[in-house]
């Protein structure tokens, strides 16, 4: 259940823990040979609500008025407070190069089986003290080749992953900023694949200006099909 906190969020203080950056993430993938991926369940439900606060989340429904007891789903807040509790119950195991946490998925990098059963126990024991609960259906063991992040990772090898490419090719001829805007940030967020990606993609975001007309002329097209 997710409920609309936008007047709530317009006066929250931002929590300013970041996420981590998912190329550098991608980055410390590299030298491993076998993957293990890690989902945990109902992810921002770890994380209790301090009890002075549960009152400003409260929502009501038909059979009454309750307030969250844990961090709930729709508050700006909640990645960042997540992803601090996470990272601080896996400090110690990421600067080992044994675990590394991006919300509720967690990936755990070995450069053969064993080492990955070993590093696995550990991460199951750390998980066990915290009372961290794992979604098993979602995860992957010991494979050669995994999904993480929108990418594929094998043998150190990182790709977009088919589903995000085809997504790109689908896509529909943009009539509005709105859909230009959507567009650059699907393609954005694998330029590091895209040659040149910047010139070609001119067009496009010279489109969003507001000072520019909205014209889906040659070169704009040019850039779509690039």
């Amino acid at each position: 259940m997710c409920i609309d906190y936008r007047k709530l969020n317009q006066k929250l203080v931002k929590d300013k823990f970041p996420l981590p950056l998912i190329e550098d993430v991608l980055d410390t993938l590299q030298e491993a040979k076998v993957y293990s991926t890690l989902d945990l369940r109902n992810g921002f439900f770890h994380v209790d609500v301090d009890e002075d606060c549960r009152k400003y989340t409260s929502f009501i429904v038909p059979d009454g008025q309750f307030e969250f007891n844990k961090v709930p789903f729709g508050l700006s807040t909640s990645p960042g407070v997540f992803q601090r509790y996470v990272s601080s119950i896996f400090r110690d195991l990421t600067r080992k190069g044994i675990v590394i946490s991006y919300l509720d998925d967690l990936v755990i990098p070995a450069k053969d089986e064993k080492e990955g059963l070993e590093k696995l126990k550990i991460v199951f024991e750390v998980a066990k003290k915290y009372g961290l609960e794992i979604k098993f259906k979602k995860c992957q063991f010991l494979k050669k080749t995994i999904e993480f992040l929108g990418h594929v990772v094998e043998n150190g090898t990182i790709k977009p992953c088919t589903a995000k490419t085809q997504a790109v090719r689908k896509f529909p001829v943009p009539t509005t900023i709105k859909q230009v805007q959507s567009f650059l940030g699907l393609t954005g967020y694998f330029r590091k694949y895209i040659k040149d990606y910047s010139t070609i993609a001119k067009p496009l975001s010279d489109l969003t200006r507001k000072e520019n007309p909205f014209v889906f002329g040659t070169l704009q097209n040019a850039g779509l099909e690039s």
